[in-house]
């Protein structure tokens, strides 16, 4: 790791000031508290655990690289042109030119971000041992177990990026995993061990979270009446139980632990039919032609709160963007294999589809994060990074290793997209039916090296690249092998 960063709460408290406050995180202003006086209040522990919320919304992070940039480039997602006065540094990227110079900064920035935050963390999780007396009810459990899960999705997401095709060399040393403060390098440790360590720290975290008010309360997404503490409000916009359990259902998959990965998604699609995280109603996507919820929140497990986050349909989707750079799918792999062809699964009056996808010209473009015409919304801040129908998907895959047993998991999620069923389920279906419900999101790079299969960028079969290390194994950043 860099050892340049460092840890250092006052710093922290200006990045808070810096990234403008949201509400529903009772982030409010302050630049004169000192650490000791933020580790000695409930108030302070919250704070310095809103501030890494706030800080996964940094560019090298989840606000552009890791949902959709870097990794959706990387994963096929947008069709690249080859005009680098157009199109910069995408080309490389397409490529997978990880050598060059902009592509190395940017791969460090993505590395000593996520590790500065695992560093914060740490340093909370330190601090608040055995100050159980600060806390009202069950909220010293609840800091520490998002904080641990804030750690482990941390690390699987490096470990994602950085580290080998895990079903064909689990062994391979490739990544530190940091549980305390120290600004020491750690050792690149085998995948299979760090995979060990997130899925620790995850059901450590579940176990904190147990009381965590969304089993019985839901997720309140809004203030309390009383003007009161938002903090066990707004509860998708944090690492809640059901986040916590998706993740692990995320990772066991990932780990190739399939029955314990099925149990996990099941946890949580029984919650959601007991109302916690419900399918989206019909009318609420297609049924307000001027105003659809594109990001089908109601069924988000967790997302970032980023007030910013209209601007990122702005800068890479919007089709009065033309004809500058803009991010969407090759029309044919949209039109004629996603969408358009019954042997995938795909129907153009597939919900994800008819919301998402708005035709302009000859063209179709990506719309998810269009803000709702309806300002002050809090759907329009929402960049999600767990969401139900991945749990659909999870529990098909992994129920069995016959994926025919899974099919009723993948037609359930399908109805509650306005399409028919499948009669039957095959790995390019289920692939296909992951290209829908999380394009956008950061996922299918991640799906793509999972599978250790062809990134389908195209309707063109000779244009998808093969499955290699060479694509799918990013070097380790400059700063951190210049400090081993």
């Amino acid at each position: 790791m860099n050892m340049n960063i460092r840890l250092w709460i006052p710093m922290l408290c200006l990045a808070l000031l810096a990234s403008g406050c949201n509400s529903w995180l009772d982030v409010k202003p302050y630049d004169q508290i000192s650490e000791d006086e933020l580790i000695r209040s409930e108030e302070g522990f919250q704070k310095l655990l809103n501030g890494i919320y706030i800080d996964l919304n940094d560019g090298a992070l989840y606000g552009k690289a890791l949902t959709v940039e870097m990794v959706e480039i990387m994963g096929g997602a947008y069709e690249i042109g080859s005009n680098t006065l157009v199109w910069g540094n995408y080309p490389d990227l397409q490529k997978y030119n990880y050598g060059t110079e902009y592509w190395r900064g940017r791969l460090d920035e993505t590395w000593n971000k996520a590790y500065a935050l695992i560093l914060n963390c740490n340093k909370l999780l330190e601090n608040i041992e055995g100050k159980q007396e600060l806390f009202t009810g069950d909220n010293y459990n609840i800091i520490r177990g998002e904080a641990l899960a804030l750690r482990a999705m941390l690390h699987f997401d490096m470990l994602r990026l950085f580290g080998p095709v895990y079903a064909a060399d689990s062994k391979m040393a490739c990544i530190p995993y940091y549980t305390s403060q120290t600004l020491s390098p750690e050792p690149l440790l085998p995948a299979s061990q760090v995979i060990g360590n997130i899925l620790t720290d995850l059901k450590e975290a579940r176990i904190l979270l147990s009381g965590d008010p969304v089993q019985t309360l839901g997720t309140r997404m809004y203030s309390p009446a009383d003007g009161s503490s938002n903090f066990l409000h707004y509860r998708a916009l944090r690492l809640n139980y059901y986040a916590v359990t998706g993740l692990a259902a995320r990772v066991s998959l990932y780990a190739g632990q399939k029955a314990e990965a099925f149990a996990y998604a099941r946890e949580v699609i029984r919650a959601a039919d007991n109302g916690i995280f419900p399918f989206i109603d019909r009318f609420s996507v297609i049924g307000t032609s001027g105003d659809p919820d594109r990001i089908f929140s109601t069924e988000v497990l967790f997302a970032l709160s980023n007030n910013n986050r209209g601007q990122i349909f702005k800068d890479y989707y919007d089709p009065s963007r033309l004809p500058n750079m803009i991010f969407r799918m090759e029309t044919g792999l949209l039109e004629q294999t996603v969408f358009g062809d019954t042997e995938t699964g795909g129907n153009l009056d597939d919900y994800r589809c008819r919301a998402n996808w708005i035709s302009s010209a000859s063209a179709r473009y990506f719309h998810k994060y269009a803000d709702m015409e309806e300002t002050g919304r809090i759907e329009n801040t929402m960049i999600p990074l767990l969401r139900l129908g991945e749990m659909y998907l999870i529990a098909a895959e992994s129920q069995s290793d016959n994926l025919a047993a899974g099919v009723s998991y993948v037609n359930t999620l399908r109805r509650n997209r306005g399409v028919g069923n499948l009669s039957n389920l095959t790995p390019e279906r289920l692939q296909y039916e992951y290209i829908r419900e999380l394009y956008g999101e950061g996922q299918l790079f991640f799906l793509y090296k999972r599978m250790n299969t062809r990134i389908l960028r195209s309707a063109t079969e000779s244009n998808n690249p093969a499955p290699s290390n060479a694509i799918f194994v990013v070097p380790l950043p400059d700063t951190e092998t210049e400090n081993r």
